[in-house]
């Protein structure tokens, strides 16, 4: 079964980029976060690919401006998080995490279409983004497209099968399902 999100990508024609800022260790630390146990074990796991998702690929300046993209999105400052990103995506648009930092910021100042667009953006440079994933099913549950949130659920449970905030998900988006049809 083909899952949305490719499908979405192959259709806007976006999977030529390759991300090349990707340590050599995620594909151990993703296999490992599928075949974890325990919620605590995948939660450590997943700590250490953010980190490497955020080590910027290769030179200090973009570096600089990268890291003030990080806080303004914790401060949730949109404005200065976007002329910060744009900065960052003109120099480097195969760096996946900043495509993601951009989707956040976009989320964040009310702009769902546009975080989509980011968010596929992400998924084409790492198809395993559980965070990309995440918030692509938040905002499908948001906007009511309850069968696309529950297809993307599973493509997060393949990625990171302990998080626990799927059941949640999946009953909101199974409840917005059940509610449509009355």
């Amino acid at each position: 079964m083909k899952h949305w999100i490719v499908s979405a990508a192959f259709a806007l024609g976006v999977f030529n980029a390759q991300a090349d800022q990707f340590h050599p260790q995620l594909d151990e630390l993703f296999a490992a976060l599928a075949s974890a146990e325990q919620p605590e074990t995948a939660r450590q796991i997943e700590q250490i690919i953010w980190r490497h998702w955020n080590e910027f690929p290769d030179d200090s300046e973009s570096q600089y401006i990268y890291n003030d993209v990080v806080e303004a999105v914790s401060f949730g400052q949109v404005k200065r998080g976007l002329d910060q990103v744009n900065k960052v995506l003109d120099t480097h648009p195969e760096f996946a995490e900043a495509w993601n930092k951009r989707a956040t910021l976009r989320y964040l100042g009310g702009d769902l279409p546009g975080s989509v667009d980011d968010i596929i953006k992400t998924l084409t440079l790492e198809p395993r983004h559980f965070g990309a994933l995440s918030g692509l099913t938040q905002i499908f549950i948001r906007q009511g497209r309850y069968t696309q949130a529950i297809q993307v659920i599973d493509q997060l449970r393949a990625v990171s099968p302990q998080t626990p905030a799927f059941d949640e998900w999946e009953a909101l988006a199974r409840q917005g399902l059940a509610d449509s049809a009355t």
